[in-house]
């Protein structure tokens, strides 16, 4: 057993506080290191699932269509041309999407072409010739009939053909069509109003000039 005097105690106390200091040192800059050690791989985790998301949502945009056709129900599609009833001289090829509503009343979109470039132009109703012949006269100034039109073969199934066609084009012949170009003008953006249009009904006015331009789909019957 040894016997310590009190200046060994002291100087034993004192490298003890020093040993102990520096380890409490070394415990604060591991917490440290641990603190930004894990800041980091949380900060690279949200940055790579940010990314992801973003990559995500890129996928789900490129996935993304037009609302024509199938979205917006419309299962019968023509090609056709339309004269400006104001002028008939002008004139404007219309690619219809239709649908019906009910037994008396149809309604189509039109587009200039039917592509995924193709610009919305307007749209086109039709009714039974019952509910035209109970309209008051000023409204049947509106509408158009489609007798010349399908008989010159001006308007052209895209979705259907044979029987199903020559079907649902009588069907078409015996209704009346109001229908307004909302983009007669301008290149960019449509400029100015929406404008009646009408049928070629084969009497002047509204006859069709050998100069109008034509949808390709008639051009192979028509000229």
């Amino acid at each position: 057993m040894f016997v310590v005097g009190a200046a060994g105690l002291a100087a034993r106390a004192a490298v003890a506080r020093t040993r102990l200091s520096r380890r409490c040192a070394a415990l604060v800059v591991l917490s440290i290191a641990s603190v930004f050690a894990a800041l980091s791989l949380w900060i690279g985790h949200d940055a790579n699932a940010q990314h992801q998301d973003g990559d995500s949502e890129k996928r789900k945009g490129a996935g993304v269509k037009a609302p024509i056709a199938e979205l917006m129900h419309c299962p019968l599609a023509f090609a056709g041309v339309h004269l400006l009833k104001a002028d008939p001289t002008k004139s404007r090829v219309a690619y219809h999407f239709c649908k019906s509503v009910n037994d008396e009343l149809s309604q189509c979109v039109l587009y200039d072409g039917t592509g995924p470039d193709a610009r919305l132009i307007g749209i086109e109703y039709l009714v039974t010739d019952a509910v035209y012949q109970g309209m008051p006269a000023a409204e049947k100034v509106y509408w158009h009939n489609h007798e010349f039109e399908i008989d010159a073969g001006l308007l052209k199934s895209l979705t259907q053909s044979g029987d199903d066609e020559r079907a649902t084009l009588a069907q078409v012949r015996s209704m009346w069509g109001k229908v307004y170009h909302t983009w007669v003008d301008g290149e960019s953006y449509p400029r100015g109003p929406a404008q009646l249009f009408w049928s070629v009904t084969g009497k002047k006015p509204f006859v069709l000039s050998k100069q109008a331009p034509l949808p390709p789909e008639l051009k192979r019957h028509n000229r």
